[in-house]
């Protein structure tokens, strides 16, 4: 039997698994929540009541949406930046790994944003990318020839996903994918809080030659609700920092993935 300790624990490791869901597709249903957690309406309803009263999100009839949005949606930035320094580092390591004339897919997110921000040093290049920001950001350069896919537009993440997006990589061929996940484990293999994404991030995969997973290391050995179901010999390396552990490496080398420590 479960102390009242524990079930105030399991209160908030659910409302935190609501919040990330809210953080990675804009909005959330009831309904939805209700499935994914096998508990009643009331419940949800208790729990979004609160993560509005803590500022968090705005409820609306039958669901939820980010309280910070429309505000970042405007402002084109993305939401939940933290660990930048990290970020950037990563960013910078990665951006050693693209060359002149390739042609390179940029999963959305505040890392490969990272990537963007240090490629300086190339002149052509071919991007698809499902990130809004990314596009503008390199869309002004000469000989930047960017492929933005179709689908529905996440305010979170400012990028487009969905079936839509997906299905634009059927025919695509790249030479490299910056892939982006919320976690990664080499017990679980890349995890995320929302499912809508796991097809499209799939089809990058199997659209690129080289993948190259970038998370700071604060996502290391942590698991969220879905799994993407991909081998590990599809992953080419980890580009993280410098907050991975010997044993963290070690249990990536085991499954054939090198880990690159961003300097």
């Amino acid at each position: 039997m479960k102390t009242k300790h524990h079930q105030l624990a399991d209160v908030q490791l659910r409302r935190d698994k609501i919040l990330e869901m809210i953080r990675e597709d804009g909005t959330v249903t009831v309904k939805f929540l209700t499935d994914a957690f096998d508990v009643t309406d009331a419940t949800i309803r208790t729990d979004l009541r609160v993560l509005q009263q803590q500022g968090m999100v705005q409820r609306y009839h039958g669901g939820a949406t980010l309280m910070t949005a429309k505000q970042n949606t405007v402002a084109m930035l993305l939401e939940r930046q933290i660990h930048l320094e990290q970020k950037d580092a990563i960013g910078r390591t990665a951006a050693q790994y693209v060359e002149n004339g390739d042609t390179v897919i940029f999963d959305s997110g505040t890392t490969t944003t990272a990537i963007a921000d240090h490629l300086t040093h190339i002149k052509r290049l071919h991007v698809i990318t499902t990130a809004v920001n990314i596009a503008l950001k390199l869309g002004g350069e000469p000989e930047m020839h960017i492929l933005l896919t179709g689908g529905t537009f996440k305010s979170p993440t400012l990028s487009t996903s969905g079936e839509k997006a997906a299905g634009f990589f059927e025919n695509v061929l790249a030479e490299k994918l910056f892939l982006a996940t919320a976690c990664i484990s080499p017990r679980a293999g890349l995890s995320f809080p929302s499912e809508t994404d796991i097809k499209l991030k799939l089809a990058m995969i199997n659209s690129a030659s080289k993948v190259y997973v970038v998370a700071d290391s604060s996502k290391i050995d942590k698991v969220s609700m879905f799994a993407l179901p991909c081998e590990w010999d599809k992953i080419d390396a980890l580009i993280t920092d410098d907050g991975i552990t010997a044993a963290q490496i070690a249990a990536f080398k085991t499954l054939g993935v090198k880990v690159v420590i961003a300097q």
